[in-house]
């Protein structure tokens, strides 16, 4: 029978490489802290957007790029979770992506003909 020591170095050999619990969570939390600053970015181009340069479209990209972030995240963690919630999530999050591609492509399409 294998002692306490050698129960804890066989372990460790095992994981050697593998991110342990509190790797996984610190990770967790700073893909969410990450999101968040992503989405207060968003809100200062649309402000900046709007009132500063007067081009509202810009915004567009922004919000299509952190919809689009949001969307695989939450797709992502209903695979592994299995939780409904994400998966409605990340559905809507995807579609709102692709809205604001389409309407970022159309301002485009529009600046550069003069429209």
């Amino acid at each position: 029978m294998m002692d306490r020591e050698e129960i804890l170095l066989k372990s460790r050999q095992e994981n050697k490489g593998k991110p342990d619990e509190l790797e996984i969570a610190a990770f967790g939390k700073a893909s969410r802290v990450g999101m968040y600053i992503g989405g207060v970015i968003c809100i200062i181009l649309v402000l900046i957007s709007r009132w500063i340069l007067e081009r509202g479209d810009i915004a567009l990209a922004g919000w299509m790029i952190y919809m689009a972030m949001q969307g695989g995240s939450n797709l992502v963690l209903y695979k592994h979770l299995k939780r409904q919630e994400k998966l409605v999530s990340g559905i809507v999050c995807s579609v709102f992506a692709l809205i604001f591609m389409i309407s970022f492509a159309i301002a485009v399409y529009r600046y550069r003909t003069g429209m």
